[in-house]
């Protein structure tokens, strides 16, 4: 199943791996070559930049993933959403220590959250942008294979067929999604908003819970003490 090119924002710093055993791996120079094609920006800056240059080299070194058609097009993603997956980066790390502060004050996070989910609309508009790029592009590749597949004299009849359904089919569903990604473009993005958001919470509840508990402790542990130092009432 195609995952939202959504999610593919944050995979700059997490890079997930899709190898598969039997297949060729993408070489370090592909990848490169995507960027290069793709998103040559993050190429000049990493030349000038040691801070950038160290994050892309942690990708490069971190991303691994088979050959093939679906990879190369989340690989594209991944090199046009470079800069957005760093501020996505960027912004989750303010969110975290905000709203650990808050939670160690006894505070709410919720002003910290509405800050957070402001800057997350703007990234993601960006993202959005990208994934309807990519998803047109997909589509202007299916038709130019379509278009060979049917011109090609050395498949037989039954192959030729097969081939044209599937991209016919393939077709159809780029042609629903991306009608989709731009006729609900701000539902789209407040979804992707909203599970980044909730996502990012749940990895931090642990924290939450542990810095909550650490205060309780400390502040059982002080009343205990001035409770034994308080002298005792002359009678």
């Amino acid at each position: 199943m195609r995952r939202s090119l959504f999610v593919l924002a944050a995979l700059v710093l997490t890079p997930a791996l899709y190898a598969q055993e039997d297949s060729a791996h993408f070489t370090r120079e592909q990848v490169l070559d995507i960027f290069s094609q793709y998103n040559p920006s993050v190429l000049e800056r990493a030349k000038t930049d040691t801070d950038y240059n160290a994050v892309l080299e942690s990708f490069l070194s971190a991303y691994e993933a088979s050959d093939t058609k679906p990879a190369r097009t989340e690989l594209i993603a991944v090199a046009r959403n470079f800069d957005n997956s760093i501020r996505l980066q960027a912004l989750t790390d303010i969110y975290r220590q905000a709203a650990l502060t808050s939670s160690l004050m006894g505070q709410s996070a919720d002003s910290a959250e509405n800050l957070f989910r402001a800057d997350l609309t703007d990234v993601f508009n960006r993202v959005w942008a990208v994934t309807v790029c990519l998803r047109e592009y997909e589509l202007s590749e299916a038709k130019r294979v379509l278009k060979d597949v049917r011109r090609d004299k050395t498949l037989s009849a039954d192959a030729r067929e097969t081939q044209t359904q599937e991209l016919k089919n393939l077709i159809r569903v780029l042609k629903a999604e991306i009608k989709s990604l731009k006729h609900n473009r701000g539902a789209a993005v407040m979804s992707a908003v909203d599970s980044f958001v909730r996502q990012t919470q749940e990895e931090q509840t642990p924290l939450l819970r542990a810095a909550s508990s650490a205060v309780s402790s400390s502040e059982t542990e002080n009343l205990q003490i001035k409770s034994k130092n308080k002298k005792p009432v002359a009678k």
